[in-house]
Formats: C-alpha cells, sequence, structure tokens
C-alpha cells in the first residue's frame, strides 16, 4: 500500500512541474543572427543605453542646458554679491549675518537694567 501511495505522489510531482513549466517564447523562433545582435549592441552604445556597470545604473539622461554661459555666469555673481556661495561644509546651511536693529546706546540701556534687576536664577539653574 505504502509503494502505491509513494508512486502516486511522485506521478502527481511529475505531472505538476510540467504543468507549470515555462511555454515557448514565441519570439524566439526565430533566431537572431550574430550581425543583428552586434547592430543592436552598436545602436544600444549610440543611444548611450548600454550599462557597463553598476555605476552606471539607473541610467540618467544626458544634462542639456537651457541657459547660456552668460545668464550661468551673472547668476553665479548674484549669488556671490549676496554671500550665498557655500565653499565648504563648514558654511551649510547658509545663515545670512546678524544685523542688529539696535543702537549701542540702546543695548547699554538695556544691560544698565538688567544689572539694577538681575535674573535670580540666571540662564543657568544647576540642575
Amino acid at each position: 500500500m505504502a509503494i502505491n501511495q509513494l508512486a502516486a505522489a511522485l506521478f502527481l510531482t511529475v505531472l505538476s512541474g510540467s504543468v507549470l513549466a515555462d511555454a515557448p517564447n514565441p519570439q524566439s523562433a526565430t533566431p537572431k543572427t550574430r550581425a543583428e545582435v552586434v547592430a543592436e549592441l552598436i545602436q544600444a552604445r549610440a543611444n548611450g543605453e548600454l550599462n557597463i556597470s553598476d555605476a552606471d545604473y539607473p541610467s540618467t539622461p544626458k544634462f542639456v542646458s537651457t541657459k547660456s554661459r552668460a545668464q550661468v555666469i551673472a547668476e553665479l555673481e548674484q549669488v556671490r554679491a549676496r554671500g550665498e556661495l557655500n565653499v565648504n561644509d563648514a558654511d551649510y546651511p547658509y545663515a545670512p549675518p546678524f544685523v542688529s536693529t539696535k543702537t549701542r546706546a540702546q543695548v547699554l540701556a538695556e544691560l544698565v537694567e538688567y544689572n539694577k534687576h538681575p535674573d535670580p536664577q540666571g540662564l543657568y539653574h544647576g540642575y
């Protein structure tokens, strides 16, 4: 009895494998010649669609500038004039220079007033 069950299981395994097998590709019915494959390769290289290494993936389109050189230089000069040109990591993110709205006399008056009535806890509580 065990042999019959084993034979049935083996038969169903083989049958299911053949059912799940891939159907033949209809495009592969007419194989390409070597010359056709070489022509497709040359065309792909010319179009920039051929990935040479992992560094090329995903393929990015080639950059095409929409501005003239004079426009780019003018924009650069504007950014330099505003002081927004980052030249290293220490300048990131850009923070415009602080410009006080108070006069020196106003700041000194605030200091005198603070010294008369200082904050009893101070800025640091010491906890």
